[in-house]
């Protein structure tokens, strides 16, 4: 057996073991898992190898396969797809501002607000899980009487444009409680808030490219998919060093609790104002209120809050993640 196909190999046990643990959890969520034929046939080669080179994916992860849902994420289970109307969930950090959100994200302030009925951009705190609608505009949950000709009228919206981001039929019912997406969609009471546009099918990948600003902040397994807050997992075994991607101030290093799902965390804020957070650790070496160098050891691998598997979530909030595959 050649090396791609020992890649590949590898890459369909851990997404064997990946389905097998997120079908458990959906089940005991009262959720249904789509598909999992389909999702079966993704591992038919090993991904992002052409982006990322063999490096990283030749790493051993010894005997723990991946399993870990962002606290913020844990019903975004699609492998190898985005879907353009589902409406995210993130969990409030210390330290977040909704301007830096919804940045993050591609979608207006407003329409956080809206989604929340948030008296004003202020008015967030820690652990507060917060809506997030995929594009601009307003989350809307169908009452008696409404049509779709009414709801564009009511939110100054597209008809066409509504029918076809919810994958409607021209002449579809719908039905009472249903939630559906208006996209570009206002709420006239609200003051109109600056708009940041990104596509719903490539959510984050409108954010800055730094290039080698930010280095790889580990070795092992790396899915490159996106989830939670531009957050990729690598997996590997308990107690591997992880580094500062970049030189900065640590604004958080929680070693107690859950966290959110994060377990044990850092998070840096970088000198031109990006952050990265480094989730799920075994051991944190850095403190708050430290300034660490690029490279700097910070923490070890492991398994803590949310997690099943060891592995580094690894979150860039402000520019694009260096192992994202956008």
């Amino acid at each position: 057996m050649d090396n791609g196909d020992n890649k590949a190999s590898l890459f369909s046990n851990l997404l064997k073991g990946y389905i097998e643990e997120t079908s458990a959890y959906i089940e005991t969520n009262g959720n249904q898992l789509a598909d999992i034929g389909s999702l079966l046939a993704f591992n038919s080669q090993a991904p992002y190898e052409e982006d990322y080179g063999s490096d990283i994916l030749d790493y051993n992860i010894g005997d723990q396969s991946l399993s870990a849902y962002n606290p913020a994420e844990a019903n975004y289970i699609e492998v190898g797809r985005f879907i353009s109307n589902r409406v995210s969930e993130y969990a409030v950090q210390q330290g977040d501002l909704l301007s830096f959100i919804a940045s993050d994200y591609g979608v207006s302030i407003n329409s956080i607000i809206w989604a929340n009925n948030l008296r004003n951009s202020d008015s967030i705190s820690p652990g507060q899980v917060l809506k997030i609608p995929p594009v601009s505009g307003v989350i809307h949950q169908i009452k008696s009487g409404d049509t779709i000709a009414s709801i564009a009228k009511k939110y100054n919206a597209n008809e066409g444009r509504i029918i076809e981001f919810n994958g409607l039929s021209k002449n579809a019912e719908i039905s009472i409680g249903e939630q559906i997406i208006v996209p570009d969609g206002e709420i006239k009471s609200m003051i109109k808030a600056g708009t940041t546009i990104a596509s719903a099918n490539k959510p984050f990948a409108y954010l800055a490219n730094l290039g080698d600003y930010f280095m790889l902040p580990t070795n092992g397994y790396n899915w490159g998919r996106i989830h939670g807050r531009n957050g990729v997992d690598i997996a590997n075994s308990r107690g591997t060093p992880i580094y500062a991607a970049a030189e900065g101030s640590v604004a958080i290093s929680d070693g107690v609790g859950y966290n959110g799902g994060f377990g044990q965390y850092i998070k840096i804020i970088h000198p031109n104002g990006t952050e990265t957070l480094y989730a799920h650790g075994s051991k944190l070496l850095v403190s708050a209120g430290d300034y660490v160098q690029r490279g700097q050891l910070i923490m070890l691998m492991g398994s803590t809050g949310r997690s099943t598997g060891n592995h580094l979530h690894f979150e860039v909030h402000g520019a694009r993640n260096p192992l994202a595959k956008y």
